[in-house]
């Protein structure tokens, strides 16, 4: 409801309407939480303001009119989900603002709705349908929406909506056990319960950061809300004020949708009603991807590089480096460095592969030919080599679709032939692409989906895309970014981002595979490759970092067991294709437990690092070293198994569920999966790609428990007929057991069709047992088969109507021959298989029935005899933290594993003597019982408690150094940043220091909260008094936040940052001291509390300074702000903020790399550049020699300045170092988003590197003549930089 009321906004008063009060949350950015108090004084203020009548305008709308003829506007879409718009400056119903052109609605977002109600009392009013009232206090204007079913009130305004110039605000009150979830791909969490989101796409690709922002979110209160506006937000689930949820947008006016349901699904599912059900990929999207460019770089000889086929090792460089260039087709004596040979590299090895992409942005394209439609016949031949080996080919799109003038054929785009002439079935978007804002991807995206369709036979889209938005699941999946491979961290945030991106409504999302940087850990490869296995799709995005990514690319064991996982993954694809068809109107394919199992433990973060993979899997990857071997051998704690009988799916170890297990075992090639009694997974046979699965044939694996049920979906996998004619066959498969031992097994009829379905097939079933059953038969339509018992897998293999006990399938199926690992027995429980001949399963049911089934696994209990109760030994100084316990107990005799019993859950199976307990509360106290079992039973419980510490320092910023403009006593300015009060830092004894700068480098851009001065005890000699303190990004441009002025005492000094600002760099101007010294025992500098901090030039957010980040600088040079690609993920790399990627920006990587530089005295940064050539006019076809000179330099460490030419006149063809020769080239010859050519010649030195000094010729640039030119062209921005990161412009 919005009512107008008067709200302060600083000084000034405005007339607002009233606000929307929902119980559950969305959350507001820079807008306060508001107490009940000012809850109470809101309502005071706006006494005057009163609703007067409810009037409908039509069929599903409604007016609420105010006292001062404001109006807000319900527009029900149905009986459950309804718009509340309001527009204060005025207007009517609209949609969001988009350039381009957007919408985030489908075209027929309404269903059926009756007549709607209008209810007048005499202090309330009311408009209701068949399922929801919204109900309006008269006098408080306050708004409240019932569910009619259940009776409950799920939504209740808390305070009015607040309408500023630049956001609408809405506050909320909050359920006291309410849940809130959505709001897109927000790294590292997906429960947002007590926290704050941004919806906002900030391309921060690690944890905490957000990618692809959705303004969507719901409640287990039992609603959703969706803001429709392409305007960034923040949401606030309780972070500020608990008991209430705010939320804003950057817009004037109120539109939003309110969608009232119970269950998730449902609640998901009106979602998809507005914006449109998420896109089911194609069968080859499931499999494999591999990503690179394969027409841009070149390849030289390097003993330290990537080792090839013909046994020398090559070093890879997007600059021509006298090496092989590559090409697509390997068509110049290049085939090893060639698209081509990728296909072939995975066929080798026998590694499944189901789309490539060649790239064709950051400087590749498709071809060399020197046309648009040359390059586009290049392409083809590439994707007819492809699909002779079953692999589809695609584009990772980078420049424009359309073609564009004044574009080099090299970089020239044309969608349309790419898709009708050239074959291209995927499409991968990126942030050079998606830069210009969410309409713009959403626009983008649209238009490839149509395309696609309509051009290409009517082929199903495959789209993964960057900077997602409401709507972008009706036509792609997402990506979640450029990330660091190799280390635990990266594993570990992905678990609950893909969670909670399923959440909001996306269910297709992925990641690259161990990363796009960094990698070669063998043991962190091997782990992503296992939990992937088990998530929709899977990529490996090769070429920007120095490691190559391919699975088999760290050796053995590594690639036998990423071999198997990628053949298991080709195995389930019957079963994935279920449920991912299942995820287009209903639960996502990777669910949250609580969808399935909602209690207390599920809803919020406690088991944000397992999830369910459909109905039957139960998936908790390895995402940190716990007690982990050389080899890689670990265990994983935290297990929690909801209700019921899960069973190891490779072991067939059972456990009951309703606890948390902990210390399961998983060596090197095991993933802990748990698949649920009961279940039914269909499988295909182990295959490379889609075209290699047998169709012929129909594969059931069976868990037998009780009543058991699934609907097996399955279509062209292609097309869009699934879609668009309803083409596509289901089968009900059923398994019953009774308490004879009889198992039945019903597989239905198959109902319905689509183009080249296969009718006639081989059925077998894997049922899974503990002993060899007493009698099996079999009947299709009622008829009975004979079946004939075999003793070999060969002889079943090679059978039709027979029946197999295996007594201990391997599983080691796909190792390497020869290698170790091949070596390795991996045996699981005994299986029956089941194997009937051909017979049309449209026709008739097939029936098979076990007499004598068993599976009983034995216990892992092996002790008997009495136990004690264990005897705790946790120390509280060295187990109990702020955040975490390390409880520990002396070992108990007899005893199989123990116990733990916290906060009503317990932690079961712990084999070891210690477990750790983590995300406490500070100066929380917890209460534990713990106790030990064995085969017999278990011991008494042993109840204790231990109280966690303070962390007053828990975001005070560490790792600062600092610099003053006088002298120090020795190296003691260290000691202020280095979080040990007992050291003293004194500026020199022999000088007056009076005034003085002290300026502190947070090495990381950070939000500053405040800082906390330590004096020394005595506030003696040195004390600081009186300053005024400022900050920067660059120690160039300062802000100044304020003044201080302190009592001479001993106690703690305080300096709050008004406004929270961010930067690197913090000054204390110092005018008044003790003695006019300086001193000092500690300095903290706080963050604002649970933000992020940003390394400097990290531009791919991996918390490092490496050749990585020079990597993305070295495609990201001379790019400017207003560059489709320039907003977010580079913007961020931009530290000096003058719109520009330059030196000063590439040089705090630079600076950092091989040893970083040494302490040493600072040179002073001069000097200037000048441009000269010998004559002024040039024929057409000339070469034009500029000679870059530098005069007076000293201590020059970069260089950088932007030359731009007119693209129809000149051109660029090369560059010759001169004094420069010793620093890196990263030379750029831009084309701008504006139309604008600029050549950026930028050289850096890497590491502590001897700086530029004196008189020199630096380079020469080689322009050509493409027509008779005079020279007049003028160097701009031209910058110089220092080691120290000082600058100055030329």
């Amino acid at each position: 409801m919005i009512m107008n009321r008067i709200i302060p906004f600083g000084k000034a008063w405005r007339v607002l309407p009233s606000a929307l009060l929902l119980s559950a949350s969305l959350v507001c950015g820079s807008v306060q939480a508001v107490s009940a108090e000012t809850a109470e004084n809101v309502t005071e203020a706006t006494q005057d303001i009163r609703i007067v009548d409810i009037l409908p305008l039509n069929s599903t709308t409604v007016e609420v009119i105010f006292s001062n003829q404001q109006r807000l506007t319900l527009d029900f879409y149905g009986i459950h989900i309804f718009r509340l718009f309001q527009a204060p400056m005025g207007g009517i119903l609209r949609e969001p603002v988009a350039e381009p052109e957007a919408k985030i609605l489908v075209d027929q977002p309404r269903r059926a709705l009756g007549p709607l109600k209008i209810g007048r009392e005499a202090n309330r009013l009311s408009v209701e349908t068949d399922r929801v009232r919204v109900t309006f206090d008269k006098h408080s204007t306050l708004m409240s929406v019932t569910d009619l079913r259940t009776g409950r009130v799920v939504l209740e305004e808390a305070a009015p909506v607040a309408f500023d110039k630049k956001q609408v605000a809405v506050t909320l009150k909050e359920q006291p056990q309410e849940y809130f979830y959505g709001g897109g791909v927000q790294n590292g969490r997906f429960s947002h319960k007590g926290r704050a989101i941004a919806i906002e796409n900030q391309n921060s690709w690690t944890d905490g950061g957000v990618a692809s922002p959705n303004p969507f979110y719901w409640s287990t209160a039992g609603y959703g809300i969706l803001w429709h506006t392409f305007a960034q937000g923040e949401y606030d689930f309780g972070r500020k004020q608990q008991g209430l949820v705010t939320l804003s947008h950057q817009t004037d006016y109120l539109d939003l949708f309110v969608l009232v349901n119970e269950r998730p699904v449902d609640l998901l599912n009106d979602y998809y009603q507005l914006t449109g059900h998420p896109v089911l990929l194609p069968k080859f999207g499931f499999y494999e991807g591999h990503l690179n460019a394969y027409n841009r770089d070149y390849w030289k000889e390097d003993t330290t590089g990537i080792l090839f086929e013909d046994g020398k090792r090559y070093r890879e460089s997007q600059k021509d480096n006298g090496g092989i260039k590559e090409s697509l087709n390997g068509e110049k004596q290049n085939y090893q460095f060639s698209a081509r040979a990728v296909i072939d590299r995975y066929k080798a090895h026998d590694m499944p592969l189901g789309w490539l992409l060649p790239n064709d942005g950051y400087g590749a394209g498709y071809g060399q030919t020197g046309t648009l439609d040359g390059n586009i016949q290049n392409l083809r031949n590439l994707t007819d080599y492809a699909h002779e080996n079953g692999v589809e080919i695609g584009l990772w799109t980078q420049s424009d679709l359309h073609p564009k003038e004044g574009v080099e054929p090299l970089l020239q785009r044309d969608i349309v032939k790419e898709v009708r002439d050239a074959g291209v079935r995927v499409l991968k978007t990126d942030v050079a692409w998606v830069g210009a804002g969410y309409s713009f991807g959403l626009n983008g995206i649209t238009d490839v989906a149509q395309i696609m369709t309509y051009y290409g036979h009517n082929a199903r889209p495959f789209i993964i895309s960057l900077d997602g938005w409401a709507g972008t699941q009706r036509y792609a999946g997402i990506w979640s970014g450029d990330q660091t491979g190799g280390n635990w961290e990266y594993i570990r945030f992905h678990i609950p981002t893909y969670i909670g991106s399923g959440l909001s409504g996306n269910p297709n999302i992925t990641s690259d595979m161990d990363g796009i940087f960094g990698g070669k850990n063998l043991v962190v490869n091997t782990r992503d490759f296992q939990w992937k296995t088990f998530t929709p799709m899977q990529l490996n995005m090769d070429g920007w970092g120095s490691n190559e990514k391919y699975p088999h690319a760290l050796g053995e064991p590594a690639t036998s067991i990423n071999r198997w996982y990628l053949k298991l993954k080709s195995e389930l694809m019957p079963y994935a294709y279920s449920i991912a068809r299942e995820a287009v109107d209903g639960l996502p394919m990777m669910r949250a437990l609580f969808l399935e199992y909602p209690n207390r433990y599920t809803w919020g973060k406690s088991t944000q690092y397992e999830y369910l993979y459909g109905p039957y899997f139960l998936v908790a990857p390895i995402y940190q070293s716990t007690k982990a071997d050389n080899e890689g051998n670990d265990v994983r704690n935290g297990i929690y198994l909801p209700e019921g009988t899960w069973i190891d799916y490779f072991s067939g170890d059972v456990y009951e569920g309703g606890r948390i297990i902990n210390n399961f075992d998983a060596p090197l090639w095991k993933l802990p999966v748990f698949v649920k009694s009961g279940a039914i997974i269909p499988l295909a046979n182990p295959n490379n790609n889609v075209h290699e699965i047998d169709r012929s044939l129909r594969i059931y694996e069976l868990y037998p428990d009780d009543y058991s049920a699934f609907h097996e979906y399955d279509d062209d996998g292609t097309t869009e007929a699934y879609r668009t004619e309803e083409a596509f066959a289901r089968t009900y498969i059923e398994s019953q057991t009774d308490d004879k031992g009889r198992v039945t097994i019903t597989i239905h009829p198959t109902e319905g069709s689509f183009d080249g379905m296969v009718r006639e097939k081989a059925t077998e079933l894997r049922v899974n047992v503990t002993a060899r059953p007493k009698k099996v038969t079999a009947r299709i339509g009622g008829k009975k088969v004979k079946l004939v018992e075999v003793t070999s897998p060969e002889a079943f293999q090679q059978g039709e109507n027979v029946c197999f006990y295996e007594e201990a399938p391997n599983l080691n199926r796909f190792a390497t021959p020869g290698t170790p690992f091949a070596k390795v027995v991996i045996t699981k429980n005994p299986q029956l298989r089941v194997k009937l001949a051909k017979s049309d399963i449209t026709a008739a049911a097939t029936e098979v029935v076990i007499e004598g089934y068993a599976f009983e696994p034995a216990s892992r209990l092996t002790h008997t005899g009495e136990l004690a109760a264990p005897t705790v030994t946790t120390s509280e100084e060295k187990n109990v933290t702020a955040y975490t316990m390390l409880h520990t107990w002396m070992p108990v005799e007899n005893a199989d594993y123990y116990e733990i019993l916290f906060d009503s859950m317990t932690y079961s199976t712990i084999r070891d003597t210690e477990l750790l307990f983590e995300d406490l509360q500070p100066e929380t106290s917890y209460q534990f019982q713990l106790r030990a079992v064995n085969k017999d039973g278990h011991s008494d419980w042993t109840a204790f408690c231990f109280t966690t510490k303070s962390d007053p320092l828990q975001f005070a910023i560490r790792g600062i150094t600092g610099t003053t403009s006088i002298r120090n006593q020795g190296g003691s300015l260290r000691r202020l940043f280095d979080f040990e009060e007992g050291e003293l830092w004194h500026t020199s004894y022999d000088a007056s220091s009076v005034p003085f700068d002290l300026v502190a480098d947070l090495h990381a851009i950070c939000q500053l909260d405040k800082f906390q001065y330590v004096p020394r005890e005595n506030a003696g000699n040195g004390t600081l008094l009186k300053g005024t303190v400022s900050y920067s990004m660059d120690k160039q441009n300062w802000t100044e936040a304020g003044a201080f002025e302190w009592n001479r005492d001993a106690g703690v000094k305080v300096f709050t940052f008004s406004g929270q600002p961010t930067a690197r760099y913090v000054r204390l101007h110092v005018t008044e001291s003790v003695g006019n010294f300086g001193s000092g025992r500690e300095l903290y500098i706080f963050k604002v509390p649970d933000t992020e901090s940003y390394l400097p030039g990290d531009i791919n957010h991996d918390r490092l300074l490496d050749e990585n980040d020079l990597t993305s600088y070295t495609n990201y040079t001379g790019l400017r702000q207003g560059d489709a690609d320039f907003e977010g993920y580079i913007s961020n790399g931009d530290l000096n903020r003058n719109g520009l990627i330059d030196a000063y920006d590439i040089s705090v990587v630079a600076t950092a790399l091989d040893g970083g530089i040494a302490p040493q005295r600072p040179d002073t940064l001069q000097g200037t550049v000048t441009l000269s050539t010998v004559k002024k006019s040039y024929q057409a076809g000339e070469t034009i020699d500029i000679v870059v000179r530098g005069q007076g330099l000293n201590g020059v460490n970069a260089l950088s300045f932007a030359l731009p030419y007119d693209a129809t006149a000149y051109e660029f063809a090369g560059i010759e170092a001169g004094a420069v020769s010793g620093m890196r080239n990263l030379t750029n010859d831009r084309l701008h988003t504006s139309g604008v050519k600029a050549l950026y010649p930028t050289f850096v030195n890497i590491g502590d590197r001897e700086t530029l000094k004196g008189d020199a010729v630096l380079f020469t640039i080689h322009l050509k003549a493409k027509k008779n030119v005079r020279f007049d062209l003028k160097a701009q921005d031209g910058m110089l930089v220092s080691k120290q990161l000082e600058y100055v412009g030329f």
